[in-house]
């Protein structure tokens, strides 16, 4: 192992904890919409409204139609969550050395300081998260999101700026907008 060269691997933690916190999300939101259905039918049934059965009808339906698709938008999160947990891999995303940069997952990809035009933040606060994005060439060249990383960006920007002699650093300007 090259004791100039700094590892950034993979951790299930925080998707982890995402995957939790969207499983006890649905489960409120399956108990808010029995409650919610519950009170629509004691309020027909104990007081039944003077309006016409198609007003009525469309009442209800837009009553339970607002809880399902409060439902689906959970039950989209936690497919999300749990997609993004079974893609993380063990070991090594990209490696930060003299030299520059080497990504080994979700892509790979070798870049030399010099053929590096940024390091930036894209993505935003739904699904895995803001992403780390390494542009070469005008062009995305690697992207991983920080959820996923035991390094946080503060420590990935030391890094680089370390390792790069001062040329380069994360523009984080995205990520500490979206805080």
């Amino acid at each position: 192992m090259d004791d100039q060269r700094f590892e950034v691997g993979f951790t299930p933690l925080p998707t982890a904890a995402r995957v939790t916190r969207q499983r006890g999300a649905l489960k409120w939101r399956w108990i808010t919409t029995a409650i919610s259905v519950a009170i629509l039918v004691a309020i027909v049934y104990f007081f039944p409204p003077d309006w016409s059965s198609w007003v009525t009808w469309a009442f209800a339906v837009l009553w339970v139609g607002s809880s399902v698709f409060w439902l689906v938008v959970n039950l989209v999160g936690l497919s999300r969550a749990k997609r993004d947990l079974e893609s993380i891999q063990p070991g090594p995303s990209f490696y930060i050395d003299p030299e520059g940069l080497e990504f080994v997952a979700p892509q790979e990809a070798v870049l030399r300081w010099g053929e590096i035009d940024a390091l930036t933040v894209t993505g935003g606060r739904g699904g895995a998260g803001p992403r780390l994005a390494v542009v070469a060439g005008g062009d995305v060249v690697a992207e991983v999101p920080f959820s996923m990383l035991d390094a946080s960006p503060t420590v990935i920007d030391s890094m680089v700026r370390a390792h790069s002699l001062g040329r380069h650093h994360l523009d984080a300007a995205k990520l500490e907008a979206s805080v």
